[in-house]
C-alpha cells in the first residue's frame, strides 16, 4: 500500500510553499488510495513551538486536507531514535565524536581554503576504545556521527530521473547531538522507515539530503522508498518565494478572502499538465501523477490566484456565500449580485457599503469635480428620487438627462455611477440601483454638494 507522509516543523506558521507539498502528498495517495501521514518534525526545541504547530494544522484542516494518520510528534519519539543510534555504535556503523567547536572550526576553514564545502575529515573516526572511556570520564561531550559509505550513490527521481553523487559527497554526519536528541537526517530515516513511509513527495531543496537518508536505510538493511522531488515556488523575479514578494503564508490567504477550494485548485495544477485549469477535488485526485508534474521551477502568481478566486465565487450559491461572509439571509439579494464582480470575499464585503454607507471615494469626487453642469444635475436628481421608485427609474433618469445636459451617455452613466454608488468601479448600475436605499443616495449627493460648496 502506499503510503506519504506530510512533516512541516512547527518552527513558523504554514506558508504556501508547504502546503502545496502536503497537497501533493494528499492527491497521491488519494489517487493510490493509499495512506497519508501528518508528522511534526520538532526536534529544533530553541525553535519549535506548540502554537506553530496548533497554526499549522487548523490552516491543513482549513485548506481540506484530511490525513489518515497523526499527528506524530518527534519529540515523543526520542528514545526510538536513541535507541537506533546504538544499534548503529553496536554494528560500528557509527561513532562517538568528541571534537571541539575549535577543531570544527579549523576544519570549515580549511575545507574553504582549498576551495571545497566544508567537510568533517574523520578525526575521530577510528578512536581506541581505552581512549573513548577516557574521554567519557573527564566528561567531555559529543556527538554520534554515521560512517560514511564512502561509495557513490544513485537514486531515481519520479519527478527529475536519475540523480547520482559521487563518494566523496558525503562525510560522516552527525546522527545524534549533544543533549540526546537526533539530527533531522536521521529522524526522518528512522521515521519513514518505521512508518513504512512508500513515496517521500517534497521540495527540490531536499535533493541534498537524499544521499544521506539512502546510506541510512541502506546501513539497516531497508530499502529506501521512492523519492519525487517537486519544483519550488518563485515570485516575479524568479527567486524562490518569500515575504518579500508580499503574502506567501496560508493565514493571510484565508484572511484576505481567498476562497479553500480556488486555493486548493491553483496550488492542485501550478507546475503540472493538465488539459483544463478549473479542477474540483475530486478532479484533482483522478488526474494527479508525479509524471504530471514538472521539475521547473513554478512562478506563483497572485494574479492568477485571483482569478480563480473570482471563478470559484462566481460557482458559490448564495446561501453558501452568505454562511462564508458570515450575512443574513436578508443580505441575499445584494449578495447574489456582489459575487459576481468581486476576486475575494474582503473585496465583496468592502462593495456592501454600496448600500449603506454616505460616502463617495476620492477618485469619484475628483471626477464630479470637472462636470460643470452637476449643480443643476443634483436639484432635479433629489426631486426625482423624492418622488419615483421602481425598476425603470435609472434608465428614465438618465433619458432626461440626457435632453436636459451636454454631457454624453458614457459621462452621464459615470457621473450616476459615483452618485448613487459612490465609487467609479463595480456591478453594474442597473442591478444594483434598485436596492440601494434611495435617502443613501440623496445624502451622496449632500457630500458631493458640501464638498464642492454647491448648497
Amino acid at each position: 500500500m502506499v503510503k506519504v507522509r506530510f512533516a512541516p516543523s512547527p518552527t513558523g506558521h504554514l506558508h504556501v510553499g508547504n502546503t502545496r507539498t502536503a497537497l501533493m502528498n494528499y492527491l497521491f495517495a488519494r489517487n493510490k488510495n493509499g495512506r497519508f501521514i501528518l508528522r511534526i518534525e520538532d526536534t529544533d526545541v530553541e525553535r519549535s513551538d506548540a502554537m506553530y504547530e496548533t497554526s499549522i494544522i487548523d490552516d491543513l484542516k482549513w485548506f481540506g486536507i484530511k490525513w489518515d494518520e497523526g499527528p506524530f510528534r518527534q519529540s515523543d519519539r526520542l528514545d526510538i531514535y536513541r535507541s537506533y543510534v546504538k544499534i548503529l555504535l553496536d554494528k560500528n556503523a557509527a561513532y562517538k565524536c568528541f571534537c571541539s567547536k575549535d577543531a570544527l572550526e579549523q576544519m570549515r576553514k580549511v575545507s574553504l581554503g582549498k576551495g571545497e564545502p566544508p567537510k568533517y575529515n574523520g578525526t575521530c573516526r577510528e578512536l581506541l576504545g581505552s581512549t573513548i572511556e577516557q574521554y567519557e570520564k573527564e566528561g567531555r561531550p559529543y556527538v554520534v556521527r554515521f560512517k560514511s559509505l564512502e561509495k557513490p550513490i544513485s537514486f531515481k527521481d519520479e519527478i527529475h530521473g536519475e540523480i547520482h553523487f559521487p563518494r566523496d559527497h558525503v562525510d560522516d554526519f552527525i546522527v545524534l547531538k549533544q543533549g540526546g536528541t537526533p539530527s533531522y537526517n536521521f529522524a526522518v530515516t528512522i521515521d519513514d522507515m518505521l512508518m513504512g513511509i512508500t513515496h517521500v513527495i517534497r521540495g527540490a531543496d531536499h535533493i541534498s539530503n537524499t544521499p544521506k537518508q539512502i546510506m541510512l536505510f541502506l546501513a539497516f538493511g531497508e530499502k529506501p522508498p521512492q523519492y519525487a522531488h517537486h519544483s519550488l515556488l518563485t515570485g516575479d523575479d524568479k527567486k524562490p518565494l518569500s515575504k518579500r514578494h508580499g503574502v506567501t503564508r496560508v493565514r493571510e490567504f484565508r484572511d484576505m478572502g481567498i476562497l479553500k477550494s480556488a486555493f486548493m485548485n491553483y496550488l492542485g495544477i501550478l507546475g503540472r499538465n493538465v488539459k483544463k485549469e478549473i479542477l474540483e477535488e475530486g478532479e484533482l485526485i483522478e488526474t494527479f501523477s508525479l509524471n504530471s508534474l514538472s521539475s521547473s521551477d513554478s512562478l506563483f502568481d497572485m494574479g492568477k490566484l485571483l482569478w480563480f478566486n473570482k471563478e470559484y465565487i462566481r460557482r458559490v450559491p448564495v446561501e453558501n456565500m452568505l454562511v462564508e461572509l458570515g450575512l443574513p439571509l436578508d443580505y441575499r439579494d445584494r449578495i447574489a449580485i456582489l459575487k459576481d464582480n468581486a476576486k475575494t470575499l474582503n473585496e465583496m464585503k468592502g462593495l456592501l457599503d454600496i448600500f449603506d454607507s454616505t460616502d463617495i471615494k476620492e477618485d469619484g469626487l475628483t471626477y464630479l469635480l470637472h462636470i460643470k453642469e452637476l449643480k443643476d444635475i443634483l436639484p432635479y436628481l433629489r426631486e426625482v428620487l423624492m418622488n419615483k421608485s421602481g425598476a425603470t427609474l435609472l434608465e428614465d433618469i438618465l433619458q432626461a438627462l440626457e435632453r436636459k445636459t451636454t454631457l454624453a451617455k458614457r459621462e452621464l452613466l459615470m457621473m450616476l455611477r459615483i452618485l448613487c454608488t459612490g465609487r467609479k468601479s463595480g456591478p453594474p448600475l442597473k442591478e444594483v440601483f434598485q436596492l440601494i436605499p434611495k435617502d443613501i443616495i440623496i445624502k451622496r449627493m449632500e457630500c458631493a454638494e458640501k464638498r464642492f460648496s454647491l448648497q
